[in-house]
């Protein structure tokens, strides 16, 4: 991007429109309001809409520098998980009023929701499918504790998502099911 060039037209040069930040922007509020009910902490958050504005276009940016610099025209779903978690954990738009259980880490129990729910998404596997398994319950928590305690980038949590598509590849038919009595 140059100096004189907006980011409108940075962004529009890389085929993101206005219209597309802010269908993103509404999907994710939309994800952020089903994990509070379903969390039953809505008395005890509120959305902050700038941060998550903020989020979003953080979001975009990125992706424009990343086609910019490779010269491509669209980037692949685990960058799009791993750079929109990124940001979301950044710029943490969920807001505690009053503290509750894991109110310290509610923007990172999102995410990691939001992640699982993404890649879950991508291979057609259902929550259902994975509650009796023991290495996915696993993997959860770990990735929980590490957006929690650790230094996480956009990259990084790009190449967990490859890392779990892979791991998947090498499943049997019907993966993550357990047969256990």
């Amino acid at each position: 991007m140059s100096e004189i060039e907006s980011v409108n037209e940075y962004l529009s040069r890389n085929d993101i429109t206005n219209n597309r930040i802010a269908s993103r922007y509404v999907s994710i509020l939309e994800m952020m309001e089903i994990f509070i009910v379903k969390k039953g902490i809505g008395q005890n958050i509120i959305i902050d809409r700038e941060l998550l504005k903020t989020a979003i276009c953080d979001y975009f940016v990125d992706i424009a520098r990343v086609k910019d610099f490779h010269g491509i025209t669209k980037v692949n779903t685990e960058k799009i998980y791993g750079y929109m978690a990124y940001w979301l954990l950044k710029r943490k738009p969920i807001q505690v009023r009053l503290l509750f259980p894991e109110s310290a880490f509610i923007n990172e129990l999102f995410i990691t929701e939001f992640l699982l729910s993404s890649i879950l998404a991508e291979k057609n596997i259902s929550h259902t499918q994975c509650a009796q398994n023991a290495a996915f319950t696993q993997f959860q928590s770990l990735l929980y504790y590490n957006l929690k305690y650790r230094l996480v980038t956009q990259q990084s949590l790009e190449l967990m998502i490859e890392a779990f598509f892979c791991g998947y590849g090498f499943l049997p038919e019907k993966p993550l099911v357990t047969n256990n009595p």
